[in-house]
């Protein structure tokens, strides 16, 4: 599926008519899931849907945890110690207020 940011405007921007039930409940699922699932799904078909984007997901989440962590100490690297200091001690204080 290409375009993960279905919703309303998209329906009839694309339909050029009003939205069909069909249109809007796929809007809600893009809304709510990501994307939307086949009509008629079975609950054994849901479940593996679920199961597969849960899998696609957390590897994602997993790829910018280590994205973000990689990026962090290259925005701390070229700081001092005592820049670093200064830094967390006024999270420190703010944390606490």
């Amino acid at each position: 599926m290409e375009n993960l940011n279905y919703n309303q405007e998209n329906v009839a921007n694309v339909t050029s008519v009003e939205p069909t039930a069909v249109d809007n409940k796929r809007a809600m699922q893009a809304k709510n899931y990501g994307m939307w699932y086949k009509e008629g799904a079975t609950a054994s078909d849901l479940v593996s849907w679920c199961n597969t984007r849960i899998a696609i997901y957390t590897e994602w989440i997993k790829n910018c945890q280590i994205l973000k962590i990689e990026n962090q100490r290259r925005l701390v690297e070229d700081m001092s110690e005592e820049e670093l200091r200064e830094i967390l001690e006024a999270k420190i204080k703010a944390a606490n207020k």
